[in-house]
């Protein structure tokens, strides 16, 4: 079981799931933060819906498996417990120091007291001096999805070619501190891929996810999830919508344990494996591997597009082993 083998989400996804049973139960906001969560949501079609599909499975799941991958802290909390922005906020952090380590290995983090880091944002600096010089135009930026591999079909491999499609959503900062819902987008349903073979095969897919109604700088910390796919009977748009459902509503939750500036980059790890929770849940076509992130500021824009424009970002692996197929997604920045 994925979930056991990363304990990002040890102690966050039942943590999400506690707190989208208490706002899906409820009939109004009690708190700015749920206003935003809501607010979100409705811009979805089906959004309320999918969530409480999910949520619905999530209960139905035995006790004891929930136990094995999970913190028995946050599965027994009463109906009525609203988790703090505190200690959501240290969840996140615990959930980003145990990114890639197995349960029992995270143990030692789960266990010790949130650390406190004083002030983690990057004060201004108010001494008296000059007057501060005009800062140039930023650089503007579009990030688009290039190409899908094959380096390992699913098996059978006698059986028939794959046929994936990826998903992505999203969302920066602002969106997800002010309510507004995730964005999402889908590859083509890629048909007769076997091992080896690119899609597509020549040329580039140019799936625009930021800046895609023309390049713009990096206002807000931008944060991209990707989930692949092997189409079957699922609708590809309806399971788009889906994934925007699934990463608004842990985005805004995320967003509600306050901080600083950066805290979508810091949490990204955490924020995928709920998405990837919650999609495993709602139920689609079957989810190769876990959902992967991308995370992008206007700094980190600059300096990787300094040495190569565009740039290509490492290749999201999508490893669902012999049964599922191994995929790589490449996505490129390109500074206009």
């Amino acid at each position: 079981m994925k979930y056991q083998f990363d304990a990002t989400g040890y102690e966050f996804i039942p943590a999400l799931m506690h707190e989208l049973r208490r706002l899906l139960s409820s009939k109004k906001a009690s708190t700015p933060a749920d206003e935003h969560f809501f607010a979100a949501l409705r811009s979805i079609k089906g959004g309320r819906e999918f969530l409480k599909t999910a949520l619905e499975k999530h209960d139905k799941l035995p006790y004891e498996f929930k136990q094995r991958i999970f913190s028995p802290r946050y599965l027994n909390l009463p109906a009525d417990h609203t988790i703090g922005e505190q200690e959501l906020s240290a969840i996140i952090d615990r959930g980003a120091r145990a990114s890639g380590r197995n349960v029992f290995a995270a143990s030692r983090i789960y266990a010790r007291k949130p650390e406190s880091h004083g002030c983690c944002c990057c004060c201004d600096d108010d001494r008296p001096g000059g007057d501060t010089p005009p800062q140039p135009k930023p650089n503007e930026y579009e990030l688009s999805f290039a190409k899908l591999y094959c380096v390992d079909e699913s098996d059978p491999e006698w059986g028939g070619s794959d046929e994936p499609y990826t998903v992505f959503a999203v969302i920066t900062e602002a969106m997800a501190e002010g309510g507004t819902a995730a964005v999402g987008f889908h590859s083509p349903v890629y048909e007769d891929v076997d091992d080896g073979d690119t899609r597509p095969s020549s040329g580039d897919e140019n799936l625009r996810l930021y800046g895609f109604a023309g390049p713009r700088a990096i206002d807000s910390n931008v944060l991209v999830t990707a989930t692949c796919f092997e189409h079957d009977l699922g609708d590809v748009s309806d399971t788009t919508d889906k994934i925007r459902a699934a990463l608004t509503a842990v985005a805004t939750k995320a967003a509600a344990a306050g901080g600083v500036v950066g805290w979508i980059v810091a949490g990204a790890a955490v924020i995928a494996i709920g998405v990837s929770y919650l999609v495993d849940l709602i139920g689609a076509d079957d989810q190769i591997g876990g959902t992967k992130s991308i995370t992008l500021n206007q700094a980190q824009a600059d300096a990787s597009t300094n040495g190569s424009n565009p740039f290509f970002f490492p290749a999201l692996r999508f490893d669902g082993g012999d049964d599922d197929g191994i995929y790589d997604a490449y996505v490129k920045l390109r500074r206009a």
